[in-house]
């Protein structure tokens, strides 16, 4: 690997890893900000799901304008909205500001994640690009192991000291991103879609909206029927002006590709499961087992470690395994720790089980994220990076969205909300206790629900590498 390839990935490095353990380390203060601002348990939820949000909408408007202006003005303006967000969430004096710069810091976050994968496309080779896939994502996993560690520790002295630990780096990232990445010239005539954009925007607003409302609300309701109106409708109009468009946001001819469209559908799989397991862990950590937001940090280690630990191995082992080979083992790896988790739930306090069953899931993930990133990125013309690494930033948030409310609809067909709310934030009263057990289960229930989530692509990342042997052969 040459010096500019390893000034690029500690450029992009920088940016994902800023990225993540901001999503991570807030995850485990969400008590903590409840019982500052005074705000709801719904409100706290949207103050996470919020950032997703604002990413998962611009994400793919902003792949697709990279590749017609390109990546370099766009990524480092990044770092600098991103500041701009944590200074404004550090100072919130309430709820509705710091939902205001979390939107913010996902403007920032879309500028970064929608160029971040296709500049180390760009910078690499196919011979080397697995090696920085795999150590761009130990970046990513580092980022999530030490985010509920450092979002514990932080939360100890004040939770807004999260959004502070963000500026130094947001700071030397600009820096570092004006330097060093070169522009590479492009060809590409100067036409976004903008129809297409709004609706492709209302369509993933609207979705986002339904699913974190969707375990409050009764299937009859007329919220629940007119958001599913809305969501058909913004996709209907969607999918018609993509049809119509020269240059659409997102090229239907992708899907066409066989191995970026199973890699896709791999990706949200996982998406779903590894938010799932990671947002249960927090979760029942701080609830039933009562710790305290550093020791759940500490305690949760074991996923987020074995996590970073595989994600840069498997740049090292791709000669042993091919890349859907790798997807395959970590999706079924992923799978049988989350049965795991389900299974040593009521067992928590043989921490050793716990802690192995986590590791077995982190090592799952770990394996899966860096061959899917190369798969997906190598499978599409130069031309269509951008947008690609736009679309496989919509579908990994909207997967972790996904898996936060489906985890939220399992617990609450078994405890009510004021208890789930009491549990969350460490209340001990005698009906907590008396929901503890029913809590446990449902727990159960959802880990079981990711496992499926994360067996599910696997028959078609297989049939994707069968595929491929057979047109080698030919």
């Amino acid at each position: 690997m040459n010096s500019y390839g390893k000034r690029i990935l500690a450029v992009t490095g920088t940016g994902s890893f800023l990225s993540v353990i901001n999503s991570s380390s807030l995850l485990i203060a969400i008590p903590a900000i409840i019982r500052s601002l005074h705000v709801s348990f719904f409100m706290a939820i949207w103050i996470i799901v919020v950032y997703s949000l604002a990413l998962t909408v611009l994400t793919p408007v902003l792949g697709k304008y990279s590749d017609i202006i390109g990546r370099k003005r766009l990524y480092s303006s990044g770092y600098i909205v991103f500041f701009i967000g944590s200074l404004i969430s550090s100072i919130a004096t309430g709820g509705d500001v710091l939902l205001a710069g979390r939107v913010v810091q996902g403007i920032g976050g879309a500028l970064l994640f929608s160029n971040s994968l296709a500049i180390l496309t760009d910078s690499f080779d196919a011979a080397e690009l697995g090696e920085a896939m795999g150590i761009n994502a130990a970046i990513v996993a580092l980022g999530t192991s030490i985010g509920p560690l450092v979002g514990g520790l932080l939360t100890e002295f004040n939770w807004r000291y999260i959004f502070v630990f963000n500026m130094p780096i947001a700071i030397y990232g600009f820096i570092a991103s004006t330097v060093t990445i070169r522009e590479i010239p492009r060809k590409i005539s100067a036409h976004i879609d903008l129809r297409g954009a709004v609706l492709l925007s209302l369509t993933i607003v609207v979705a986002i909206v339904l699913m974190t409302v969707l375990p409050g609300i009764s299937l009859r309701s007329w919220i629940f029927i007119s958001l599913l109106v809305a969501l058909v409708l913004f996709l209907s109009l969607f999918l018609y002006q993509e049809s119509l468009s020269r240059r659409p946001i997102i090229d239907p001819t992708l899907f066409r590709i066989n191995a970026f469209r199973d890699s896709i559908i791999a990706l949200v799989g996982g998406s779903i499961a590894r938010f799932s397991v990671l947002f249960l862990l927090i979760l029942f950590l701080q609830g039933p087992l009562e710790k305290d937001p550093l020791t759940a940090g500490v305690l949760v280690i074991p996923f987020a470690g074995a996590m970073g630990i595989f994600s840069f191995l498997s740049g090292y082992i791709k000669g042993k395994l091919s890349p859907s080979g790798m997807e395959s083992l970590g999706l079924m790896l992923s799978g049988l720790g989350a049965l795991l988790l389900a299974a040593v739930a009521f067992r928590a306090s043989d921490y050793a089980l716990l802690g192995m069953a986590m590791a077995v899931a982190g090592a799952g993930s770990g394996l899966f994220y860096t061959p899917n990133s190369t798969v997906t990125m190598l499978s599409v013309p130069p031309g269509k990076r951008g947008e690609t690494a736009g679309v496989r930033t919509l579908m990994l948030n909207l997967g972790s969205v996904l898996g936060l409310t489906i985890v939220f609809m399992v617990i609450s067909a078994y405890v009510p909300g004021s208890i789930v709310d009491s549990i969350f934030l460490g209340i001990t009263t005698p009906a907590v206790e008396n929901f503890t057990g029913a809590f446990i289960h449902a727990t159960q229930i959802a880990f079981i629900i990711a496992a499926v989530f994360s067996l599910i692509p696997v028959p078609l990342v297989m049939r994707s590498r069968l595929k491929r042997k057979l047109s080698d052969r030919r």
